[in-house]
């Protein structure tokens, strides 16, 4: 490369290309404090001393051999790349349209007309930095200047510079919508009425901007300037894409104006306006762009899914009644694993959709929809069962023409699936894959034409001693915990009974003061079963972390240890209640009795499990008839006695002593 100052021996091959290299230098300081405020003057003197140096104008420096000579406009040839610079008129052009900054761009203008097509780093011209500032002065100055270029009498050059695209694809026409000015978007279109149809490769149409920015006044003016705009959005979206998320209104302004924007899709998903409001759920919309084409609710993206799969994967209940309301058959359509939309609602536990199909919508489907296979062969009820829902597996099984014992493509029926589904090893009786298994059971389900021992060793959880006994370390420790504290607190209240003792000078002192009264008694008895059942307890926990024990002694100890300190808290907390009330209800009756209705709340479990139950044995009440109401009263006696044993123990004890101190 050659070095300018005057000596060329060192000239080089690569020195003598054709073409000029490219770097960038700073702006001089008095050039660009000039040009920032508007120092018309000062900008024209500062140019005309430096007569042919273009990098003054922000152009880049020029590095070439000394025998080459160059013309300043050689700048403007020079590739994009090396020219994406802010230019002296760029900053003009965004610091106002006062009387002194449009000479200045005047005067810049003079000194190199190629800066009107400069580029700063965003792609963005002088005219886009004046829109984006709002400069309506600036933008019809730059304007008129490109006009002048030609002598007034070509406006291809104002066409170019009014369609120059920066690197975000957008033209001057989307900084004015994205401002919202309505006047320089009347001045724009006035110069160029197709500015608004601008080709773009990717990026956003000045409709679909005006759209997405909530401004349906800008959108209407586009239209009505040019009636063959373009809606044309990111990714192959549409305007119609972004009027669907801004509501019933701005959806049927697209719609007057083009109908066939409803089945557009976009390119990344396949997805159209109707598959994106469904995701959002509102209806008026939906039945909008159903009104405009029905045929939209048979268009699938491109994971063949449609509209109702999208509005039913996000439990929208309303969307899926829309689009089913005159369009019944939309239930049997496919996505691309073979799947409805009443399988898609059961596999995510669209809860409020799969109630609404079973309860509202089961009578008109009957088995077309309600028994439809995928492409594994699972039926709705087969994937309820993988899901291990419960809540989800009820409505199913409440519908009468959900068949139980279809096989899937391997030869399993839900009752198999459930079966597979059953955890190895302690477990808690009302875990939901246990409850679901026995649901099916009990419906009278069955299981595939296979030999069990066969599906047994394939299909079935295996014991896995390891983990199992991991399982009991853990478990063992939180039973322990409860079960101390239980018999701690029993223990302690042995020797602190309420009411306190009497004197050793009174008769039969050191004796309870409250001996005699019932409540009194059933503290004791109640408060002596804690204790004991809490000692049972801590036993057991004992066996169970004996690790020389076989594992499975080890996991019947841990079962019986967890249901003896349910039950010691139990006792406990009718010790409690009792207690409070002895001393309490001869001077504070009422208090007395609230702290009855509080100590309730220590139910609360057994109200869950009982509840549970009920939910349970009403499915199977609807699913086999008046058959099965003898077993809803053996469930719930059978498990109110599972938790509430200890009280009947207590009452049973009291009402002994009682008759033996009666006579």
């Amino acid at each position: 490369m050659t070095r300018e100052n005057g000596n060329t021996e060192q000239t080089t091959s690569s020195t003598t290309t054709s073409s000029p290299q490219l770097q960038s230098k700073p702006h001089d300081p008095e050039l660009l404090m000039a040009a920032r405020r508007g120092d018309w003057a000062r900008l024209e003197r500062l140019l005309l001393s430096r007569d042919g140096d273009t990098t003054a104008l922000g152009a880049p420096q020029l590095v070439i051999p000394v025998d080459v000579e160059i013309m300043p406009s050689a700048a403007a040839a020079a590739p994009a790349a090396a020219r994406e610079r802010d230019s002296l008129l760029h900053m003009v052009a965004s610091r106002g349209d006062g009387e002194d900054f449009l000479k200045s761009a005047s005067v810049i203008h003079g000194k190199g007309r190629h800066l009107l097509d400069a580029r700063d780093k965003n792609g963005d011209t002088p005219l886009h930095c004046a829109a984006r500032a709002g400069c309506r002065g600036m933008v019809a100055h730059l304007v008129s200047l490109a006009r002048s270029e030609n002598g007034g009498r070509d406006d291809g050059r104002v066409r170019a510079m009014l369609r120059a695209q920066n690197k975000r694809g957008e033209t001057v026409l989307h900084q004015a919508v994205r401002l919202g000015d309505g006047d320089m978007i009347g001045r724009l279109m006035a110069e160029d009425p197709q500015l608004a149809r601008v080709p773009l490769s990717d990026g956003a149409s000045p409709l679909y901007l005006a759209v997405q920015l909530g401004r349906d006044d800008i959108a209407r003016q586009l239209y009505h300037k040019d009636p063959a705009l373009s809606y044309s959005g990111p990714d192959g979206r549409n305007a119609l894409h972004a009027a669907v998320l801004k509501g019933q209104d701005t959806t049927k302004m697209l719609l007057e104006w083009n109908r066939d924007l409803v089945k557009e899709a976009d390119r990344s998903t396949g997805s159209t306006p109707l598959h994106l409001a469904a995701s959002w759920g509102d209806r008026e919309v939906i039945s909008l762009l159903l009104a405009a084409d029905p045929s939209a609710a048979y268009q699938s993206d491109s994971n063949g899914s449609f509209p109702i799969h999208v509005a039913t994967f996000m439990d929208i209940v309303g969307v899926v009644s829309v689009l089913l309301d005159g369009r019944s058959d939309c239930a049997e359509l496919r996505d691309a694993k073979g799947r409805t939309f009443l399988h898609v609602a059961v596999q995510e536990e669209s809860m409020s959709v799969v109630t609404y199909i079973c309860k509202v919508q089961g009578q008109k489907f009957a088995s077309s929809v309600m028994n439809m296979q995928d492409d594994d062969g699972n039926t709705a009820l087969h994937l309820a069962v993988k899901t291990g829902n419960l809540w989800i597996l009820s409505p199913l099984m409440k519908n009468r023409f959900v068949m139980l014992n279809v096989t899937n493509n391997i030869g399993q029926t839900p009752l198999d699936l459930s079966w597979s589904s059953i955890p190895a090893g302690v477990s808690y009786g009302l875990n939901t894959e246990i409850i679901i298994h026995k649901l099916l059971q009990d419906a009278g389900a069955q299981n595939g034409t296979h030999r069990f021992d066969l599906f047994h060793e394939n299909h079935t959880a295996r014991l896995d001693q390891k983990e199992e006994a991991q399982k009991i370390t853990t478990s063992t420790q939180i039973v322990g915990i409860g079960s101390v504290l239980i018999a701690t607190v029993a223990f302690a209240a042995a020797f602190t009974l309420p009411g306190g003792y009497r004197g050793d000078d009174a008769e039969n002192g050191g004796t309870p003061m409250l001996v005699g009264h019932s409540a009194f008694h059933v503290f004791i008895i109640a408060n002596t079963l804690a204790f004991i059942l809490s000692g049972l307890s801590i036993t057991l926990l004992i066996y169970a972390g004996i690790v020389v024990m076989d594992i499975r002694s080890r996991m019947l100890s841990l079962a019986l240890a967890a249901i003896l300190m349910a039950a010691s808290a139990r006792s406990l907390s009718a010790a409690f209640v009792f207690g409070l009330y002895v001393v309490l209800a001869p001077v504070a009756r009422t208090t007395a009795v609230a702290t009855f209705a509080i100590t309730a709340l220590a139910f609360a479990d057994a109200f869950w499990v009982i509840q549970l139950v009920c939910s349970v044995e009403l499915v199977l009440l609807k699913r086999l008839g008046a058959q099965a109401w003898w077993r809803l009263a053996r469930s719930m006696l059978l498990t109110l006695l599972s938790h509430f044993w200890p009280y009947i123990v207590i009452a049973g004890v009291v009402k002994c002593v009682k008759i033996k101190r009666d006579h």
